[in-house]
């Protein structure tokens, strides 16, 4: 199942896919609560399901049964134009640095022994379909595709063996980068967080799959496309740090809340891109990240 975060000139509202169409799931849980307690229930973002631990298959599935039972296809339809949210509202987005095989290659770089984590601050983020804007002065630019995952429930000194009963869902994610800006940081052993954290630097979207509908160990497809031209083809299968590696080792530092991001590393094929440009993020499975570049104001 893919839940989406949409918008139109009226409301906010959660978005599913059925068959081809996107059917108001908003709605859908309305009808499904009032169904079964008698209270309508409107719930606009998928926060609000992780954080009341209903964003899985089963409630989900509980839904969508009751759609399709009653056959409400047709009033749940999403007629019109929509725009997209960023998936979530994460209180915080923890990156992992050098963490494909590949991409350690590529940046003549060491294999690291433990997790090289940053953060992107929530200022950072924007959905599917908004502009990656470029301030002036910053030199080079870079896409980074990479395979996030939100997390599901508050988790602190998590064992590896249960991590991924922490996972909700995965999306998609564009690690924008001030290279030039990274590199001069990293000649004086000063931290990533002024590359990394540039208004619009986090695109994120367009969807959120659930983790139910992803077998573990997680090997997903991740692609970059800069104009149509693939940039990036990695899967996470080249990971130096899996899933359950990632969440051990980062509780064991911060506690982690449900709608929080864990950005997992891009794969080999990082490159500059300019305004004028358009970037695609695919993860297999998930759908397509697009984004726009263009000049900051």
């Amino acid at each position: 199942m893919r839940v989406y975060s949409l918008y139109n000139d009226y409301q906010q509202f959660l978005g599913i896919e059925d068959g081809g169409d996107m059917l108001n799931l908003t709605k859908a849980i309305s009808l499904y609560e009032a169904a079964d307690s008698g209270f309508y229930d409107v719930v606009g973002e998928i926060d609000e399901l992780i954080w009341d631990e209903r964003f899985d298959r089963e409630y989900l599935g509980a839904v969508m049964t009751f759609v399709a039972e009653h056959k409400l296809e047709s009033v749940l339809k999403v007629e019109g134009s929509y725009k997209y949210n960023p998936p979530v509202t994460p209180g915080k987005v923890v990156a992992l640095g050098n963490n494909y095989h590949d991409h350690i290659k590529e940046m003549n770089q060491v294999v690291p022994e433990l997790p090289v984590l940053f953060g992107k601050w929530p200022s950072t983020i924007i959905g599917h379909g908004e502009a990656i804007e470029k301030p002036a002065g910053i030199g080079r630019m870079d896409y980074e595709a990479e395979l996030a995952f939100i997390v599901s429930k508050r988790a602190k000194n998590v064992p590896a063996e249960d991590a991924m009963q922490y996972v909700a869902g995965y999306t998609c994610l564009n690690d924008i980068s001030a290279r030039e800006i990274q590199g001069k940081d990293l000649a004086k052993s000063l931290p990533w967080m002024p590359s990394k954290n540039f208004d619009t630097f986090c695109p994120m979207g367009p969807c959120v799959l659930l983790a139910e509908d992803v077998a573990s160990p997680v090997k997903i497809g991740v692609k970059c496309r800069v104009n149509g031209e693939i940039k990036q083809d990695g899967n996470t299968n080249d990971f130096i740090f899996d899933i359950p590696e990632m969440i051990a080792y980062i509780t064991k530092i911060m506690t982690l809340e449900p709608g929080d991001v864990v950005t997992t590393g891009t794969p080999v094929g990082v490159g500059a891109i300019e305004p004028g440009d358009v970037v695609e993020v695919e993860c297999e499975g998930i759908g397509v990240l697009r984004n726009a570049v263009v000049k900051a104001d």
